[in-house]
């Protein structure tokens, strides 16, 4: 059962790293090439996202995203990011890629998306203050994100979220938190505010954007982890 906190998931013992591992869920997103799976699996992820946006330097097309998910085992969530999208198109997008969720941005009606798309939908909701918390309680969908607040942009800036408004007004479902997390700072991030998933693209990424680092994969999951145990201690 999920709570306010760290993701529990009924683990009875957390004495080891892998332990924690269904704790503090991790999805890898933004990924470009079919290559770059296979590091985040090894690393435990919990889901894998493709930006099935027309615009970016992380955006695929239909044939893109489907390569992608396609080296995704079962078992694993395969994630769908869109803005604003149509909902034919995304219904199109789940079946042609076999998506099991899709994350939304922009103004959207999360309802009438899940209905026709079929899939659990998390709705991407900027922290530009308290009332977005507020906002995001309220929200009709499987799950909310909560990402930094940039002026037209949708995610994937590299911009970190204000973890303190997390602390100081915590959520009472569970969400994900992306925005500017790295290696080097995803353990503060679990400390302070505590997600559910935790959503990371360009910072575990080399000289190429979408293109992921398997050295920093391994060092993201192994910090947040490390942190999601010592929170649950």
């Amino acid at each position: 059962m999920a709570s306010a906190g760290v993701y529990r998931a009924g683990c009875p013992r957390r004495t080891t790293l892998r332990g924690v591992l269904r704790d503090q869920r991790i999805k890898f997103c933004g990924l470009t090439h079919p290559a770059d799976v296979a590091a985040c699996i090894d690393a435990g992820a919990w889901a894998i996202g493709a930006v099935m946006t027309p615009h970016g330097p992380r955006a695929l097309d239909l044939a893109g995203a489907r390569a992608v998910m396609s080296a995704v085992p079962d078992g694993v969530e395969r994630v769908g990011v869109f803005v604003e999208p149509d909902p034919e198109h995304l219904a199109l997008a789940v079946d042609e890629c076999g998506l099991t969720r899709v994350q939304v941005h922009g103004a959207v009606d999360p309802v009438a998306l899940g209905d026709r798309a079929g899939v659990p939908v998390t709705v991407a909701v900027p922290l530009d203050g308290p009332d977005a918390i507020a906002r995001a309680e309220g929200l009709p969908c499987d799950m909310v994100l909560f990402d930094a607040a940039v002026p037209g942009a949708h995610g994937g800036t590299g911009v970190r979220a204000d973890w303190s408004l997390l602390a100081a007004h915590r959520p009472a479902r569970p969400f994900a938190l992306a925005g500017g997390l790295t290696p080097e700072v995803v353990a503060d991030a679990v400390r302070m505010a505590r997600p559910y998933v935790l959503d990371v693209s360009s910072g575990v990424e080399g000289a190429t954007p979408g293109r992921k680092d398997a050295g920093r994969i391994r060092a993201f999951a192994h910090a947040a982890r490390a942190a999601a145990m010592e929170v649950a201690a």
